[in-house]
């Protein structure tokens, strides 16, 4: 019996090491939490930025934590760098290349773009099946703003209150050195900003920090909106401007687009944006900033770590937040900002549902993702506060640090408590009771009829109007040209097309 028994045991080893070796490389075996095997699944999950200095071992401990939950998933992040994001992404998307997960800006690419290109897969199979945190943590509005046609294809940020959109951060110790009173009209800040420009003590002018385009959500040009008599409006999907009553315009084509263009020219003969703006990087937009030799910044942004490298004296009351006219409404021109989304190709699409409702199933596993090792990345400071801790060989940076904005959610985001700015935190992390949203925040324009017309206009735009629009070229002078060479690309049919679906839309919100 014994050696019958040896037999059986060993025909077993022997059988479970063959299965063992047939298996995909990217699969595993671990178990559940009642003990049962489960395979685990490997996904990639592509993200724009530098990779930080810690990310493969957070991730592993990232990767441990979901074996121990048995959750089935393998995690590997594949970190793009900002200025070949678009392109890289687009070209994996168009060859099918294997990833599983990646990250979408509403305000650079929205999701319904990729939709529009067959790229994304529906997913709302798998969130209903494993997406009871998403839905927990995620509210209802704005989780439905990932939806077309009733079926999910992405999956929301809930990082920031998206009213937040039309104001800019200044720096008030800035202010003080110069002698200037806070500006309340564009006019009153160029003014401003040409004294600061004179006296910058630093190495580096401080230039409007920003990469060139011409769509106004992206830049944070909306700024001036709220200075308009036609206030409140916003522009959806980079050429179209649409208003409360639900009038549809071609955005470059209205006065509003030209008196934005009239603003970003006069920054740029007065030497207040970069001379070469029209082929900065994200990166050296990021290390201006991260320097802290800014006045200004569109949007939020920014930290005490950074204005000190300026200024030793600064403090987090240095940053201020502005609004123009901020009597005015508040407008929500996106119901999210940021997500993320299956590509059609993946494989595993429950898996990476899985690993986003994992992340927000607990704050422990947040904080893991997020904010890296308790006690080497950072430590706690109270209920909703952390402290990183530095590296002075990474810049005096923490060696590790995920993204708020792209898989971030209020509900478990902490705050550096010392060196974040309180202003922002109020503008980005807290509902504004007065915010209306945009009637078109959760309209999807479908470009299948106008594909090649849609194609080319936004070819046409990035060599003919961004120009125009970041001021380097007059407004006066080379937007006849750019006009026909947009309507001779197909504007005018874009326009049309869109201008029916919206009117359709709005009929079925009645």
């Amino acid at each position: 019996m014994k050696k019958r028994y040896a037999f059986l045991l060993a025909a077993v080893l022997v059988l479970s090491t063959l299965m063992g070796c047939s298996k995909d490389s990217n699969s595993a075996n671990t178990a559940d939490k009642g003990g049962r095997p489960a395979e685990t699944v490997k996904i990639k999950y592509l993200v724009p930025g530098t990779e930080p200095k810690d990310y493969k071992e957070v991730f592993q401990k990232v990767n441990g934590k979901l074996a121990a939950d048995g959750v089935g998933v393998e995690v590997e992040k594949i970190y793009i760098p900002w200025d070949a994001w678009d392109q890289k992404l687009n070209l994996m998307l168009s060859t099918g290349e294997d990833f599983d997960l990646f990250h979408v800006m509403q305000d650079r690419t929205p999701f319904s773009s990729y939709y529009n290109r067959g790229a994304l897969a529906n997913i709302s199979d798998a969130i209903e099946k494993y997406g009871k945190n998403l839905k927990k943590s995620i509210p209802h509005d704005i989780f439905d703003g990932a939806k077309i046609d009733g079926k999910y294809y992405a999956v929301p940020s809930y990082w920031v209150e998206m009213a937040s959109e039309g104001q800019f951060n200044i720096r008030r110790d800035i202010l003080r050195e110069n002698n200037l009173k806070e500006p309340t009209t564009p006019a009153e800040l160029i003014s401003a900003w040409e004294i600061v420009m004179k006296n910058w003590k630093g190495s580096n002018k401080p230039y409007l920090g920003t990469r060139s385009d011409f769509d106004p959500i992206y830049l944070h040009t909306s700024i001036l909106h709220r200075t308009y008599d036609t206030f409140p409006f916003t522009v959806k999907d980079k050429f179209f401007y649409v208003n409360q009553s639900g009038e549809v315009k071609s955005w470059i084509e209205t006065e509003e687009f030209k008196k934005d263009a009239s603003f970003m020219r006069e920054l740029y003969t007065k030497g207040i944006t970069n001379p070469d703006i029209l082929v900065m990087k994200q990166e050296q937009v990021d290390a201006q900033l991260d320097s802290g030799e800014w006045f200004v910044r569109l949007g939020t942004g920014g930290s005490l770590n950074g204005l000190k490298k300026y200024n030793p004296k600064a403090t987090v009351d240095d940053i201020g937040v502005v609004w123009f006219n901020p009597e005015k409404e508040y407008l929500r021109p996106l119901t999210f900002k940021n997500g993320n989304a299956v590509p059609v190709n993946s494989k595993h699409p429950e898996a990476a549902v899985k690993f986003m409702d994992w992340m927000l199933a607990s704050q422990e596993n947040y904080d893991l993702a997020q904010y890296g090792i308790e006690g080497k990345h950072y430590t706690k400071d109270g209920e909703k506060g952390f402290k990183p801790i530095r590296d002075p060989e990474n810049n005096n940076n923490s060696r590790y640090r995920g993204s708020d904005s792209q898989n971030g959610n209020v509900n478990f985001m902490r705050f550096d408590l010392e060196n974040s700015i309180p202003d922002n935190n109020k503008v980005l992390f807290e509902p504004n009771p007065k915010a209306i949203n945009s009637i078109a925040a959760n309209f999807v324009f479908d470009p299948t009829k106008v594909r090649t017309e849609y194609t080319n206009i936004l070819s046409e735009a990035s060599a003919s109007i961004t120009p125009i629009y970041m001021g380097v070229q007059e407004y006066g002078k080379a937007f006849p040209a750019a006009l026909e060479k947009m309507r001779k690309a197909g504007l005018d049919k874009v326009v049309a097309e869109y201008r029916k679906q919206f009117k359709e839309y709005q009929a079925s919100q009645k």
